[in-house]
C-alpha cells in the first residue's frame, strides 16, 4: 500500500492512536434533561388551565343557579294559580272562562302531578297560610298604642 491511501491518524482528545475513540464523544445527561425540564413544563401549563377552566365553569354554576331558582319558584307560582283557578271555575263563571282560554284542565290532565293539592316539596309555595287564625277584616281597628305612632281612632257617636 502506498502511503496516500492511509488516511493520517486521528490524534485528538478522545482517540487514541488505534483510531477508536476511549471514551464516548457524548452522554444522555442533557438530552434527558431537557426532556424532562420540557415535560414538567407541559404538565404544569396543563393543571394551570384546567383549574382555570374549572373556575369559569364553576362561575357559570353559579349565575345560573339564581335563574333556576327564579324558574322554579315561577313555575311553583303558576301551577299554585292555576290549581286556585280550577278550584273555582265551578263556583265563578270568570274563573271558568280564563281556565277554558288559557286551556287549564287539559293542563291538568296532561300534568296531574304539578296540578295536585300539595305542593312538591322542592317547590316554593306561592300563597301559603298562616299558621295563627287571622281577624277578620271587617273587625274594628284597634287603638293605637303610643309605641306605633298612628294617628287615634276618632270615637264613634
Amino acid at each position: 500500500m502506498s502511503a496516500a491511501s492511509t488516511p493520517p491518524p486521528r490524534l485528538g482528545r478522545y482517540y487514541n492512536n488505534d483510531s477508536r475513540p476511549a471514551t464516548p464523544r457524548h452522554s444522555l445527561f442533557w438530552p434527558v434533561l431537557i426532556f424532562l425540564f420540557g415535560a414538567g413544563s407541559l404538565s404544569f401549563y396543563q393543571v394551570i388551565t384546567m383549574e382555570d377552566r374549572w373556575d369559569e365553569v364553576t362561575q357559570t354554576i353559579d349565575n345560573m343557579d339564581t335563574q333556576v331558582k327564579r324558574g322554579q319558584y315561577e313555575k311553583a307560582k303558576f301551577f299554585t294559580i292555576a290549581r286556585d283557578l280550577l278550584l273555582l271555575a265551578p263556583k265563578d263563571t270568570n274563573a271558568n272562562n280564563v281556565a277554558v282560554y288559557y286551556k287549564l284542565k287539559e293542563l291538568q290532565q296532561a300534568q296531574p302531578e304539578l296540578m295536585a293539592l300539595n305542593t312538591a316539596a322542592d317547590l316554593p309555595v306561592a300563597n301559603a297560610t298562616p299558621k295563627e287564625s287571622l281577624t277578620p277584616t271587617n273587625a274594628t281597628p284597634v287603638e293605637p298604642t303610643p309605641a306605633t305612632n298612628g294617628a287615634p281612632v276618632p270615637a264613634k257617636p
